[in-house]
């Protein structure tokens, strides 16, 4: 959610600037707390149900109470780091400078830490997007990324600040990247620089290894792109063409069968009454 309120500009132009502040809004907040705060309660009695079951000897409920738990606390990460995200992003634009509460760092878990700045618009020295894929026809992802490189003392090149990511294919309204970079490149007096597509590697960047030359990342097309998404488009459609057939050929064969629909075969056997 983006809230804007007016005020002065700051680099002697004479221009006005919207005091703008990119952040969660309170629904946002709310949800992810309240579904947070719900699944804990179950999510931490799972260890004791393994523990019960393997007591008893049922080894493999306990197998099949480990994967359910495997993908549960998968869940939890991602609800935790959506959680963290909404409470703690926080991008407001003022007079003179930009103060920016963002994720940080490489690895893994990029999305549990977090740093703030404060960056006069007058310190910094460039302001570059562009659009990072990850994956082949199968599952490609396409990334719009933004960075911001700060001047050293020198007036040349400093510390370069990464502001965000964003899926082409889900744009975060809270969090629009694209948007916040050009919005400083404005407020800089700078000219927004796009880097154009290119194609990375999704384990280095899983990891947080980095480049350790330019030439390690393929420019990209947008006929190459195309390609990729018309490729996507035929892998999704064969997998969904497949996924209909077995659900035919599942209904064909239970209308086929003596079975009444709904009921297994266990139950469909005969139990002797008792005497």
């Amino acid at each position: 959610m983006a809230e804007a309120v007016a005020a002065g500009g700051a680099d002697g132009s004479g221009v006005q600037h919207e005091r703008t502040v990119y952040a969660a809004g309170g629904g946002r907040k709310l949800f992810f707390s309240f579904l947070f705060l719900v699944l804990l309660p179950f999510y931490l009695s799972i260890p004791a149900m393994i523990f019960m079951r393997v007591r008893h000897g049922l080894y493999f409920d306990a197998i099949g109470l480990g994967i359910m738990a495997t993908a549960f606390t998968i869940l939890m990460v991602l609800i935790v780091i959506e959680l963290l995200f909404s409470i703690r992003a926080r991008v407001a634009f003022g007079e003179e400078s930009v103060k920016m509460t963002l994720p940080s760092g490489r690895g893994p878990t990029p999305m549990l830490r977090y740093r703030s700045y404060d960056i006069p618009y007058d310190k910094v020295h460039t302001v570059e997007t562009r659009r990072e894929i990850y994956g082949g026809s199968l599952v490609p992802v396409l990334l719009k990324g933004a960075r911001l490189i700060t001047k050293n003392d020198e007036g040349g090149e400093g510390q370069a600040i990464p502001i965000g990511y964003v899926s082409e294919a889900n744009m975060d309204p809270a969090f629009p990247y694209p948007e916040i970079a050009r919005k400083i490149a404005e407020r800089a007096r700078l000219p927004l620089i796009d880097r154009g597509n290119v194609r990375r590697s999704f384990r280095r960047k899983f990891f947080g290894i980095k480049g350790r030359r330019v030439n390690e990342v393929d420019l990209v097309d947008e006929a190459q792109i195309a390609e990729l998404n018309q490729s996507h488009r035929s892998v999704v459609m064969g997998l969904v063409g497949g996924l209909l057939l077995l659900i035919v050929v599942g209904i064909v064969d239970d209308l086929a069968s003596e079975v009444p629909i709904g009921q297994t075969a266990s139950t469909a056997l005969s139990v002797s009454p008792a005497r």
